[in-house]
């Protein structure tokens, strides 16, 4: 992930400004049409369309690399050039979320929805803001305008999204409900295997978490805390040795500062 510490949330988040970038860049005429539906205009020899496209893209790069004040500056500058662009809003939306500055933040979510309230990028962030609120009912309903809307093609996302802001909110049955309806038109959707892993181990369902845990590692590059965390738990009560060592020493090595690790370690008389 981008930013430190990877989330769910932010991985979806970061897909969806990554793709509106795109879009915004696609368009090549003097009066451009943003991925809100809202419209940027140019006047005299300079570009205003351009110069915000590429301020957002700029700030999207830096808020990938966890540069937030550069992201800050350009995503400004973007906002100057283009303030009827949804992406825009909704990016320094984000941002704003990032740095837990949240009144701004739903400020800019809803300015965003204003300039495209059917926009289901849109609709899906906002869910996952209000989620971080802890306003499930209210994320609830964003998720499902998000995902009833038509040809959705990040519906998998906002079934994702939904799926954590349920299990946050300890509606496990629900969450599993969810992560199965994006693995149903995601199979490779990583996280949503995670997600059903951990479920699937709180369910006592050993077999079936270790399942899902294979499948998430076949998909990843690189390790992480949490899913070292669960294998070894797996492990155990699978009475795999072997598998719990590996996992034990990966947990250990990779992540010595972790919770995850502090956690096992703790207890490691328990687990070993």
């Amino acid at each position: 992930m981008i930013v430190k510490i990877v989330t769910v949330k932010t991985f979806s988040i970061l897909i969806i400004l990554l793709m509106l970038s795109a879009c915004e860049t696609s368009s090549t005429s003097r009066t451009v049409s943003s991925n809100s539906g809202s419209r940027i205009t140019s006047s005299g020899d300079f570009n205003r369309a351009k110069a915000a496209k590429i301020r957002l893209g700029a700030g999207l790069q830096y808020l990938q690399a966890g540069s937030l004040k550069n992201a800050k500056r350009h995503l400004d500058k973007a906002l100057e050039f283009g303030e009827n662009s949804g992406a825009i809003h909704f990016a320094l939306a984000y941002y704003y979320e990032l740095v837990k500055e949240f009144p701004k933040a739903k400020k800019s979510y809803k300015k965003a929805l204003k300039l495209d309230s059917k926009n289901p990028d849109f609709l899906n962030g906002y869910a996952s803001y209000l989620c971080g609120q802890k306003d499930f009912k209210q994320a609830d309903e964003y998720f499902q305008k998000a995902i009833s809307t038509p040809v959705y093609p990040e519906v998998a996302s906002a079934f994702l999204n939904a799926g954590v802001c349920a299990k946050r909110n300890n509606q496990f049955d629900i969450a599993s409900e969810y992560f199965r309806k994006a693995l149903n038109r995601n199979s490779k959707l990583s996280l949503a295997l995670l997600e059903m892993a951990k479920l699937q181990f709180r369910d006592e369902k050993y077999e079936r978490s270790f399942a899902y845990l294979k499948r998430f590692e076949s998909m990843i590059k690189n390790p992480r805390a949490d899913a070292l965390w669960l294998g070894l738990r797996v492990s155990f009560f699978q009475k795999d040795r072997d598998a719990k060592a590996s996992y034990a020493n990966k947990l250990e090595h990779l992540f010595p500062d972790s919770n995850e690790t502090a956690e096992y370690l703790d207890n490691k008389s328990q687990w070993m």
